[in-house]
């Protein structure tokens, strides 16, 4: 029996702006999720159609979540890492280990991942990051503490630091 995959999008109001999650349908897998931009629509129209998925919907939730306030559970199952090298996916799943309200350097990475040589590496497997928010990039930062550049902007990263550093204070530990 032949299974149709087809490519579709879902474009979500955050309240840092609309969203959007590119995803294939059968079986559910995410390819990419864009961050507040102008063009948002225009890139996802062409992407594929807009459709609608139970899954999608779910993922959407939880970012919206994060984004007011909460530590989530990110659904690494359906991420879809395939154009991504080894290596990268290895720095970006050292990347969505860096807890909650905390940062880590280019450096600190390439030195957790075994390649303390490979600073410029990280940056550029960063700024690849297909799943921004779900695997939190905006916690990686320069060494000298710069917060460094960021896919939704440098105001949207010094943000979202902001409020996992005050978010993260009222956690209790453990959770």
């Amino acid at each position: 029996m032949l299974t149709l995959t087809y490519k579709r999008h879902l474009i979500f109001s955050t309240t840092f702006g609309d969203m959007a999650i590119l995803y294939q349908d059968n079986p559910f897998l995410m390819t990419e999720i864009l961050l507040p931009r102008a063009d948002l629509g225009e890139i996802a129209h062409k992407w594929g159609k807009e459709g609608y998925h139970p899954n999608a919907d779910l993922v959407a939730e939880v970012i919206c979540d994060y984004l007011n306030g909460k530590i989530i559970g990110v659904p690494y199952e359906w991420m879809d890492m395939s154009r991504l090298t080894a290596l990268q996916q290895q720095v970006l799943m050292r990347v969505a280990h860096i807890p909650y309200g905390q940062t880590r350097s280019y450096k600190a990475i390439a030195e957790e991942i075994g390649r303390p040589n490979a600073c410029r590496f990280v940056g550029s497997s960063v700024a690849k990051n297909p799943f921004p928010l779900l695997i939190p990039c905006h916690r990686v930062i320069r060494s000298d503490g710069g917060i460094g550049q960021f896919g939704g902007g440098t105001e949207m990263k010094q943000q979202l630091l902001d409020l996992e550093s005050r978010k993260a204070v009222s956690v209790p530990a453990g959770k």
